[in-house]
């Protein structure tokens, strides 16, 4: 069976059964092409050594090298996870520039009798989809910002809102982090393309008709940058502002962030990174409180000194004046949950355009 060329037009190509990429773990590692499998046809060290050979010692021994490296680590494939595949299993294989590498494979699986394509332009060719979409284009979708002082649930709002059918940015989620110097997690964040290729994958699927929700963000979450149209967009859109009590908050902050304070170890380091933002007088202070486990009084100290004016200060809080006001209890699910509602009620209302995009209003409640 013939070996078929495809361009591809959409971020993720739906009319493959599989896509494998068939670049080295590492390669696949830092970004792939969203649902693709890795089935490498020369490994990490493979790779490396096929290069080496080829640069400093002999081309034609790199190439019997590496036909060797390909030959079994396919034959492995076939054997494996490709083993069970049906007779009009369609597939696209793709490698860093639709090369030596997925025709390698691309043939094989020809011969076989299935339906075989290779990406036109590989990886990169894909790359250059994201990168339109995410630092080119004007972002076409509505958006609306979920904002708010830290510990006013907003997360746990966009998670209703996700779960009542709203269209929902999680950036914190895909960026691993909690957007903060006390929000770092254990595991590690997504390299920048993969966090940009997971953004891109939710807008592809996002209806236009409906607004998209985030959260308030600064411009960088964790290591990870918010590409340029999506920031650029956010700046420029209304925001749903979520306000609560300061004991609420800070309660909402100890149920949410555990960790921190089953760690006191883990709970004084991260107070010492905020030095350079603070007097050594208020970081003993702070080192204190945690010491004597007084953590809502901590809480609240952490947020009044550092969060608070730190959000107020913030670019995208400054910069847009179509704000309106939520009260929310977030330690209150019930209330978690009317909140979310009320906004869906009226972003998918018939006034939602002129609610959002039009009004001068800058307060409605849900009390």
């Amino acid at each position: 069976m013939k070996i078929e060329n495809f361009q591809l037009q959409t971020i993720i190509p739906q009319q493959f059964d599989t896509i494998i990429d068939v670049r080295s773990p590492a390669e696949y590692s830092e970004d792939h092409i969203p649902g693709a499998i890795n089935l490498p046809v020369l490994s990490d060290q493979e790779r490396k050594i096929v290069g080496t050979l080829y640069k400093q010692e002999s081309k034609l021994e790199a190439r019997k090298i590496g036909a060797k490296f390909v030959s079994d680590n396919i034959s492995k494939h076939l054997s494996g996870i490709l083993a069970e595949k049906e007779d009009q299993w369609k597939v696209l294989i793709y490698c860093w520039r639709g090369g030596q590498r997925s025709r390698s494979l691309g043939t094989v699986l020809s011969e076989i009798g299935w339906q075989t394509y290779i990406l036109d332009g590989g990886y990169k060719s894909y790359r250059r989809l994201i990168v339109d979409k995410l630092y080119e284009k004007h972002l076409e979708n509505n958006v609306i910002v979920v904002s708010g002082y830290t510990g006013t649930g907003k997360t746990k709002v966009l998670g209703k809102l996700k779960k009542l059918g709203g269209q929902v940015i999680d950036l914190e989620e895909l960026a691993n982090h909690r957007g903060s110097i006390f929000g770092s997690r254990s595991s590690r964040q997504p390299s920048q393309k993969e966090f940009e290729s997971r953004i891109a994958k939710l807008l592809e699927n996002f209806s236009k008709k409906h607004p998209i929700f985030l959260e308030s963000e600064s411009n960088q979450i964790g290591y990870l940058k918010i590409p340029p149209s999506l920031w650029q967009k956010m700046k420029a859109s209304p925001h749903i502002e979520l306000y609560a009590k300061i004991e609420q908050r800070a309660e909402f902050l100890i149920s949410e962030y555990p960790e921190l304070y089953e760690n006191p170890e883990g709970l004084l380091q991260k107070i010492k990174l905020l030095s350079g933002f603070h007097s050594k007088k208020q970081i003993l202070a702070w080192i204190n409180l945690a010491k004597k486990k007084q953590f809502p009084l901590l809480a609240q100290g952490l947020m009044t000194d550092h969060y608070d004016p730190k959000y107020g200060n913030a670019s995208n809080h400054k910069e847009t004046s179509r704000r309106y006001r939520i009260s929310i209890n977030p330690r209150d699910s019930k209330n978690i949950t009317r909140v979310a509602s009320s906004i869906l009620d009226k972003t998918f209302s018939e006034k939602s355009i002129n609610f959002y995009f039009g009004s001068t209003s800058n307060k409605f409640t849900n009390d």
